[in-house]
């Protein structure tokens, strides 16, 4: 059986209580992955698709990995986005939404049950099906928050 290429980048935070309410940042979301980049890339040859952008709480510090952050053993309440590629991956479920250049994207909303998925956004592009899930705005927000990202990471292109 072949084996298909998975490119998964992500953001993981260190639990923190803040002394202030945390405001809501844009972090550069290539630089916080540019020293990761250069060993995702030479691991897969599915193009690397990541947005300029991603809104951020601050509420704790930052890692970029594929594994959680220092301390949180693999809780998912320190999970803040992740960005992953699948060569001829596919895309269902969620609800319809058009993305840069007519792409077909699906947003699936935050959902909870015994606990809770981010919400997420998939479109299929280079013949393999992109993902971004990730902590992001509210029930009011979050679709119109991933729908940028997503046409952020087509309009830039491979990393």
């Amino acid at each position: 059986m072949r084996r298909l290429p998975l490119l998964a980048l992500a953001l993981a935070a260190a639990l923190a209580v803040p002394a202030v309410a945390a405001t809501t940042t844009n972090i550069d979301v290539p630089k916080r992955f540019a020293k990761a980049l250069p060993k995702v890339k030479a691991k897969t040859v599915v193009p690397v698709l990541l947005p300029q952008t991603m809104p951020y709480d601050g509420s704790g510090r930052l890692y970029t990995s594929s594994a959680a952050a220092p301390g949180c053993h693999q809780a998912t309440a320190c999970f803040v986005a992740e960005f992953s590629a699948r060569r001829g991956g596919s895309v269902a479920g969620g609800r319809k939404v058009v993305l840069r250049g007519g792409r077909t994207g699906h947003f699936q909303p935050l959902s909870c049950g015994a606990s809770c998925s981010p919400p997420s956004i998939a479109w299929r592009q280079h013949g393999a099906a992109y993902a971004i899930q990730a902590k992001v705005g509210g029930a009011q927000t979050e679709k119109r928050i991933l729908v940028r990202m997503a046409d952020e990471a087509i309009r830039h292109g491979a990393r």
